[in-house]
């Protein structure tokens, strides 16, 4: 019996977690790098203005004095949010990384942002983009980060032109931004439709479109997929 090829095994479900440093501080973590996680969180749930930096202080494990010796303002605070965020979200960690970015990756990467473990990525998301409007040293970094990314996704795509795996017509560029988008407007689930988080249905609807889009073949579904029990409405582990 021959075995599969790359291009059509069948891929298995993600089961999301939180990124390293996002899922809370913890006792031995750095005061400076507490702030920064509590910060993020708080951003994410409550909103930059509707954060303060005693209540900061407060989930950081200090007293409201102390954050200032770390952090002169909530603005210069924001600014590292975004610069730590940056650092720690998935998207980030590949354009740090850009060797391991692999244009196939892309389709499964973005259908992840469907999942109930990537809600506070996608609250954060919006935040520090919706933040950045407040602070013109933030989206100064936003808009560097953003544009490096679409130029580390381009280069990956053109690599998969260059190899043969994907269509030499397509626009590397435009591609990337597409990608962008695509994630920006997942981040919206929450709140635009919030009962498709954790469907396998969407899940694999936006698998299959960016897999067509970027010229890629159908994913194969995974055997559990189609086992009697599993609908078009099943949803992910949360856990």
């Amino acid at each position: 019996m021959k075995k599969s090829s790359s291009s059509t095994k069948a891929r298995k479900r993600p089961r999301a977690k939180f990124p390293l440093g996002l899922s809370g501080p913890s006792a031995e973590t750095a005061t400076s790098d507490r702030i920064l996680i509590s910060a993020a969180h708080l951003f994410a749930t409550h909103g930059f203005a509707n954060t303060s930096m005693p209540a900061i202080a407060k989930q950081s494990g200090i007293t409201p004095g102390a954050i200032y010796r770390h952090f002169e303002s909530k603005a210069q605070l924001l600014v590292e949010v975004v610069r730590y965020a940056l650092a720690t979200l998935p998207t980030s960690v590949r354009v740090l990384e850009p060797a391991q970015l692999e244009a196939s990756d892309l389709p499964e990467f973005a259908a992840s942002y469907t999942t109930p473990g990537y809600k506070l990525i996608r609250q954060l998301s919006l935040e520090i983009h919706a933040a950045g409007s407040r602070a013109r040293d933030a989206m100064a970094l936003l808009s560097k980060v953003n544009e490096e990314s679409a130029r580390v996704v381009s280069r990956s795509i053109s690599a998969a032109q260059s190899s043969g795996t994907l269509d030499r017509n397509l626009d590397p560029y435009f591609a990337a931004i597409f990608f962008q988008v695509t994630i920006m407007g997942l981040a919206h689930l929450d709140t635009l439709q919030p009962d498709l988080i954790g469907n396998h249905g969407w899940h694999d609807f936006i698998l299959d479109r960016l897999s067509a889009v970027l010229g890629f073949p159908r994913p194969a579904l995974a055997p559990d997929d189609h086992d009697a029990g599993l609908s078009d409405s099943a949803e992910f582990d949360s856990d």
